[in-house]
């Protein structure tokens, strides 16, 4: 009898695509596969012949219900780093209600770990479930401890030290979560004790209660025991079904590489003025810049026009990364991995969430420096893109990096994990390890 298998994810393009992967190659394996997410990303997951069901409301409503633009949306976002929590924990209660139809007689759900309400959805059907984490930020390994740049953690001395150092970070990091979610979260446990599910010392939201945690990204941005957990990337991006427009195709060929820059949704919502200064500053330094701004962004960004640029609104990252001469992004999970695939030098302007500890972690690599939204001027960009481009360290540990991460494939990794526990087979190292996160985040007292 075939395994019927629930992924259910939530966010942006970066959450949605792994999830695409995960679920073809699944789907190529026999499984019947049924992806649960935000309606308005239907289109993404039917194009690849996966079955989809809209989970909650879609962008469109929920912008009505919120009574927030989305630039709105996104600078709360930005004010409030709980505040996609707090949206997650209203929506709880409907979500799980949409989700336990689809769970009932599920033989594993596949759940992000944002999706709390899969969680919930798994445990009152009696569904075994696994987690997904898409970057290494929550792992709280205390030879890998995550950067933070949210008060009052942001540029501690110590934030990145392995060791003893790392675990007194991680302790502290966890202490403050730890309370700053439980006002965040009573709705979520009292949603718990009404669905007669057992209290739990798990944070909702957060790794925890899963039957293991699937690393989907590259080993490459993690270090020691965390590795465990890294099964590799996935670069699916629409890419291959989407080729580059003729006017794209047309500014790329007529002339030196240029300096790729985009920053996700961020672009018109609340980067705007960044991609200005990012492309003022290729200009200073004589290069080309292509701006990826997003489908309905471009016309936000308002830099003078010349046949050095071309702003654009839509290009698989897959087909213009190899061939720019530098990178400037966000440092969102799936932006890094297609611009480490890449091999080329990058400049990250990271935001809000895990872009600071991605950023860093690039920076580790050798591949990228650092320049945070709040410090980025086109004369400070200038000065980074330069060294970038002119210093060949940069160059060669790029391509180092690019040999080494186009191998992997995480979602072929994660099937066979699947496919394991499926068949009650285990992992000790994995499970142990996903143990250890779990701990992490665990309450004092539930």
């Amino acid at each position: 009898m075939t395994a019927k298998i629930v992924l259910a994810t939530f966010g942006s393009h970066g959450d949605i695509h792994p999830f695409i992967a995960l679920g073809k190659v699944l789907q190529a394996r026999g499984f019947h596969v049924t992806v649960a997410s935000s309606g308005q990303y239907r289109p993404l997951f039917e194009r690849e012949g996966l079955a989809f069901a809209a989970i909650g409301p879609d962008e469109e409503e929920m912008a009505r219900r919120l009574g927030a633009s989305p630039r709105e949306f996104v600078k709360a976002m930005l004010s409030d780093h709980f505040f996609i929590f707090k949206i997650s924990q209203d929506l709880l209660a409907e979500n799980v209600s949409d989700l336990m139809p689809l769970v009932a007689g599920a033989d594993l759900v596949v759940c992000h770990h944002i999706a709390y309400a899969a969680q919930l959805a798994a445990e009152k059907q009696g569904a075994p479930h696994v987690q997904v984490l898409l970057s290494p930020l929550l792992l709280m390994a205390p030879d890998d401890p995550p950067f933070m740049s949210t008060p009052p953690f942001g540029d501690a001395p110590f934030a990145y030290a392995p060791g003893w150092l790392g675990r007194v970070w991680n302790r502290m990091l966890a202490a403050v979560f730890r309370e700053a979610f439980r006002p965040l979260t009573r709705r979520a446990r009292k949603l718990r004790a009404e669905l007669g599910l057992p209290r739990s010392r798990d944070l909702p939201f957060l790794p925890g209660g899963a039957r293991a945690i699937l690393g989907l990204y590259s080993p490459l941005m993690t270090r020691g025991a965390a590795s465990e957990l890294a099964l590799g990337a996935t670069f699916h991006d629409g890419g291959v079904v989407a080729p580059l427009d003729p006017k794209v195709e047309a500014f790329l060929g007529a002339g030196p590489p240029p300096v790729v820059l985009t920053l996700g949704s961020f672009a018109a919502l609340d980067g705007a003025d960044l991609l200005r200064a990012g492309v003022a500053a290729t200009r200073a330094i004589g290069r080309r810049a292509l701006v990826i701004a997003g489908r309905d962004d471009a016309r936000f960004i308002r830099a003078p026009k010349g046949d050095d640029l071309l702003v654009w609104g839509y290009a698989p990252h897959s087909a213009v990364f190899p061939r720019a001469a530098a990178i400037l992004h966000h440092g969102g999970a799936g932006t890094c991995v297609q611009a480490l695939r890449s091999g080329r030098p990058q400049l990250v302007a990271p935001f809000f969430a895990d872009q600071p500890d991605n950023a860093t972690r690039l920076a580790r690599l050798g591949v990228a420096r650092v320049l945070p939204r709040r410090e980025f001027t086109a004369e400070l960009a200038a000065e980074a893109l330069r060294a970038l481009l002119e210093q060949p360290d940069y160059a060669i540990r790029a391509r180092e990096a690019a040999e080494r991460i186009g191998p992997e494939d995480g979602a072929r990794a994660a099937a066979d994990v699947i496919e394991n526990l499926l068949k009650n087979e285990r992992r000790p190292a994995l499970e142990s390890f996903s143990s250890q996160a779990h701990a992490g985040w665990r309450e004092e007292n539930a």
